[in-house]
């Protein structure tokens, strides 16, 4: 990965279409096109240097690599989260 930062938005495309299971309804559900959504992964599958799923059709596949980002992306979503509800309220 070579000092690069993953992209946020890239890790939450990623992460919703895992769930979605649809380039389609990732695309309506983020108000992005799904070409956005298929450069959304090619671009983290760069900056990761790893393939992340198979497109079978209409289908995926996550590979090994696309099963550990997820779990990695459930984790940090249940941190930030975590976080919110404990951040002091007033400045």
């Amino acid at each position: 990965m070579d000092d690069a930062v993953l992209n946020s938005q890239h890790l939450i495309t990623f992460k919703l279409l895992v769930e979605q299971e649809s380039f389609t309804q990732t695309a309506r559900s983020l108000g992005i096109t799904q070409p956005a959504v298929s450069q959304h992964i090619q671009k983290l599958e760069q900056e990761l240097g790893r393939v992340l799923l198979i497109r079978h059709g209409r289908k995926i596949e996550l590979t090994l690599a696309g099963k550990t980002l997820y779990q990695h992306a459930q984790d940090l979503e249940k941190e930030y989260l975590d976080l919110m509800t404990r951040w002091p309220q007033t400045a």
